[in-house]
């Protein structure tokens, strides 16, 4: 097992700040299986920084006329510390069994 700390920048967008924080974290694995050798079972955010913080905000006409309104957009960017585990499985030895079907086995289980 392998224990170590990193620090990632993610960032994310959506139409409130919730979703924009949810589409941040959501990338924070993916981040980390990046830069972590073998296969990574454990990541714990130690702490979180916002590195960025826009709202967008633009006015929708029907028609270019009609019916106005507000929409907004958040794009956030986070900068998190985190802890992981992982696993190298390079560095397992599987032990090797090897099946040997009889004719009729093989038989049924190739259609």
């Amino acid at each position: 097992m392998i224990e170590d700390r990193h620090t990632v920048r993610v960032s994310g967008t959506g139409p409130t700040r919730e979703k924009a924080f949810a589409t941040a974290m959501q990338q924070v694995s993916g981040a980390v299986g990046k830069l972590t050798d073998g296969v990574c079972f454990r990541v714990e955010p130690l702490a979180v920084e916002v590195a960025s913080a826009v709202e967008h905000r633009w006015t929708e006409r029907f028609l270019g006329l009609l019916f106005a309104r507000e929409r907004r957009r958040y794009e956030l960017t986070l900068r998190i510390e985190v802890r992981t585990a992982a696993l190298d499985l390079d560095a397992i030895e599987f032990s090797v069994r090897e099946e040997r079907l009889t004719p009729l086995q093989h038989a049924l289980h190739m259609r």
